[in-house]
């Protein structure tokens, strides 16, 4: 019994990776993604696209940037989506049919689209290449473009190859036209010792700026906050964005109708092998998430506010249990000191949190064949933690004093007995509710 998630955006079918060209203008919400259209593996990777006005129901609309092959180009990876004038500048990664092509041979390419995303008419002539910056680039990939003080800039990652010696980097680049087409490459912004960059973002905020990253040996989703000067970013603090175990990743940011900063990620089938848990379809987005940095340059995190239209029947606590075998569901809850909670509890498969001197241990457990036991550590101090919880098939969210976020993904074999049960230890202002499906169609 592999419940399919009900509220988190999925393809009705196939495989789904990075979120890209999110954006929000006029009401609508823009999304792009990576997507298979033959299969529920990896493979063919073109931008399926969808929309929604609330962040929550969604019109999948179909694929709307696949390869050109007769222009050499085997995938269309991940990349943004910029507005200029009343359409937008589409910027991605393109990989070719040579060897190593993905490790060493990328272009940066870029398109126009019109404000319905109609008609994209690609722009050749503008491709970024091996000679937009003064030494070799490996892994050179996914662009983010975001303006600052009156500029454009572009991000990318890759692995740069200066002295004989390659070093994991987000590439900095200034347009030096108007139709962000022709690039200045400026300066390497920020670099990971032993891990290999991908999908970096820049938040700015007050004056304030976030480069959030995905590294692809460690799977996991990070940022660095300091200041921006149009060339360097002088660090003041680094975090992790989602501590999850191979499983939040890849992530984008828009602007909201509110004016808050909306994070987008991927959440991938957490399996021992294989690419999909039932071999339709294979991964979905996050439930999207607001971000703002404080003034000690934390990242803060919450569900979108939309969220709440889901919400269907309470649930009652009754000695610190609730008796329920829903699996789209939100809790919350509050711990004091050491313990240890439940959720989604059934024999032998459950969800396990535990907080132990400042560190919360987030754990699942599965007799799905694939899925078996992970764990996570959350590092975050303290003694007093509120939690806040979505559950929604084999997709889970546990967001934690709004500062940390580990996401799950709960493969059952059989339906939960209780949704929430206090194992240990003291825990206050438990409640829940069960969460209706979205609106979700289209193919």
């Amino acid at each position: 019994m592999i419940n399919k998630p009900a509220y988190h955006f999925a393809p009705s079918k196939n495989w789904m990776n990075d979120p890209n060209g999110t954006v929000y203008r006029d009401g609508v919400y823009h999304l792009f993604y990576q997507y298979n259209p033959d299969g529920s593996a990896w493979g063919n990777i073109r931008w399926a696209y969808a929309t929604s006005t609330d962040l929550i129901n969604w019109k999948r609309r179909g694929v709307k940037l696949a390869p050109e092959t007769q222009k050499g180009e085997q995938y269309c990876f991940s990349g943004c989506v910029y507005p200029r004038g009343d359409g937008y500048l589409m910027a991605y990664t393109s990989i070719g049919f040579e060897p190593w092509a993905i490790q060493q041979h990328a272009r940066q390419r870029f398109a126009r689209a019109s404000a319905d995303f109609g008609k994209i008419e690609r722009l050749y002539d503008k491709d970024l290449n091996e000679n937009s910056q003064p030494f070799p680039v490996h892994e050179w990939r996914d662009p983010f473009i975001f303006s600052y003080r009156d500029s454009d800039y572009l991000l990318l990652s890759g692995i740069c190859w200066r002295e004989g010696k390659g070093e994991n980097s987000v590439l900095l680049y200034r347009a030096s036209n108007k139709d962000c087409t022709e690039w200045e490459y400026i300066n390497i912004l920020a670099t990971e010792k032993d891990h290999v960059i991908e999908c970096p973002n820049m938040l700015i905020e007050n004056g304030k700026v976030a480069l959030i990253y995905s590294t692809m040996t460690d799977r996991k989703v990070k940022y660095i906050c300091g200041d921006f000067d149009g060339k360097r970013l002088w660090e003041r603090s680094r975090g992790v964005v989602d501590w999850s175990l191979n499983c939040y990743y890849a992530t984008n940011l828009s602007s909201s109708e509110t004016g808050k900063t909306v994070l987008y990620g991927w959440l991938q089938e957490n399996l021992e092998r294989g690419d999909s848990p039932d071999g339709v379809y294979s991964g979905c987005l996050s439930v999207p998430r607001t971000v703002h940095i404080d003034e000690n340059y934390r990242l803060h995190f919450a569900p979108i506010d939309t969220v709440k239209y889901l919400k269907d029947k309470d649930l009652q606590s009754v000695n610190n249990e609730i008796v329920s075998d829903s699996v789209n569901a939100r809790i919350s809850f509050a711990s004091e000191g050491d313990c240890r909670v439940r959720i989604t509890e059934g024999e032998r498969e459950y969800m396990t949190v535990r907080v132990r001197g400042g560190e919360i241990i987030v754990g699942r457990v599965s007799k799905f064949p694939n899925a078996g036991e992970t764990e996570e550590r959350v590092r975050i101090g303290g003694t007093k933690h509120t939690f806040d919880v979505l559950i929604d098939g084999s997709a889970t969210e546990l967001f934690v004093d709004g500062v940390a976020v580990v996401s799950v993904r709960m493969y059952r074999s059989e339906k939960p007995e209780k949704l929430f049960s206090v194992k240990e230890g003291k825990v206050t202002g438990i409640s829940a509710y069960t969460m209706k499906s979205a609106e979700i169609s289209g193919e």
